[in-house]
């Protein structure tokens, strides 16, 4: 293995790792304000209809 490909793949490694890191509490903030904003009735959110 070259230098510069461990380098590389070092460095794509090392910018992923919070994304990884940080996806479940991303997505779960998403789902909260999802949850709120279908509770509240605000108008981007779909309703069902009675």
């Amino acid at each position: 293995m070259k230098a510069t490909t461990f380098t590389s793949e070092f460095l794509s490694a090392a910018k992923q790792a919070p994304r990884i890191y940080f996806a479940p509490v991303i997505g779960a903030y998403k789902a909260i304000k999802a949850e709120i904003a279908k509770a509240s009735g605000s108008k981007g959110a779909p309703s069902a209809k009675h």
